[in-house]
C-alpha cells in the first residue's frame, strides 16, 4: 500500500520514518518522492504502482486535509481519485520538543464501485492517534478491519492474525538490544518468512462499469 508521510518535522526526518515503514517487509521495491521539491503527478505514480514499487510521498503540512489539498492544488495537482489511492498517511511531529513520533494515522479509501456500477468516495478513517496523557496510540483501526483486509488482499481473519503477531514481534524486537540494522533486517525478513501463506480475500460480485478512468482508481468492489 503506498504512504504518505507529512507534518511540520524536517525532510530528512519524514524520510527516515517512511524508509522505515516500507523497508519491514524485505524484497519489496520501494521509492521516497519528496513532495517539497517535486510533486509527483498520477502518470508517474500509476507507472510506479503498476511496476510493482511501492511509493512513499513525504511533504511538509501541519495535517491530513492541509497535505491532501497541497497534493491536489493547481494547476498540475493530483486529481481526487489519484489521492485517494495513496493509502495511509501518517503525520509525524515533535511536539514541544519532545521525540519525534507519529502523532496520526489515516486511511485513504479509495475511489470505489458498487455493484451498479456507481462510484462511491468515501472520507479517510483515522487508524491511531498518540495521547499523551497517556503516552500511548489510541486505535480506532478494528472498526475498518474489512476493508483494511479488502484492500491488501487478505481475509479479515488473516489480516488480524498476522497483525497481532507482527505487533508483538516489532515490539519485542525495539525493546530489545541489538539496533545494528543489517541484524534487524535480518530478523524481520525471517519473521515474515515463517508466517502461513497468505489467506486471500473474498471474490467480489462483478460490477458494471462506470465511466470513471484513472491508472490509479480501484476496480474492485467493495
Amino acid at each position: 500500500m503506498p504512504l504518505i508521510v507529512t507534518g511540520e518535522s524536517a525532510t530528512q526526518v519524514r524520510a527516515a520514518f517512511a524508509s522505515a515503514v516500507l523497508d519491514i517487509v524485505p524484497d519489496r521495491p520501494w521509492v521516497v518522492l519528496d513532495a517539497d521539491r517535486e510533486r509527483p503527478d498520477a502518470e508517474t505514480l500509476g507507472a510506479t504502482l503498476r511496476g510493482g514499487v511501492t511509493p512513499a510521498v513525504i511533504l511538509r503540512a501541519a495535517s491530513l486535509r492541509a497535505a491532501m489539498d497541497l497534493l491536489a492544488a493547481p494547476p498540475d495537482g493530483l486529481p481526487d481519485d489519484a489521492v485517494r489511492r495513496l493509502g495511509a498517511v501518517l503525520v509525524v511531529d515533535a511536539p514541544d520538543g519532545a521525540r519525534v513520533r507519529i502523532a496520526a494515522a489515516h486511511y485513504l479509501r479509495p475511489t470505489e464501485r458498487d455493484a451498479q456500477g456507481h462510484v462511491q468516495r468515501r472520507p479517510p478513517a483515522v487508524l491511531a492517534t498518540w495521547d499523551p496523557a497517556t503516552d500511548a496510540f489510541e486505535h480506532f483501526a478494528w472498526g475498518i478491519t474489512p476493508e483494511l483486509a479488502d484492500r491488501v488482499d487478505r481475509s479479515q481473519a488473516d489480516l488480524e492474525q498476522r497483525q497481532a503477531a507482527r505487533a508483538v514481534s516489532l515490539a519485542r524486537l525495539a525493546a530489545g538490544p541489538d539496533r545494528d540494522p543489517v541484524r534487524v533486517r535480518a530478523t524481520i525478513a525471517a519473521l515474515v518468512a515463517s508466517e502461513p501463506p497468505r489467506e486471500h480475500a473474498p471474490d467480489h460480485a462483478a460490477a458494471r462499469p462506470s465511466g470513471l478512468r484513472s491508472p490509479l482508481s480501484d476496480p474492485h468492489v467493495h
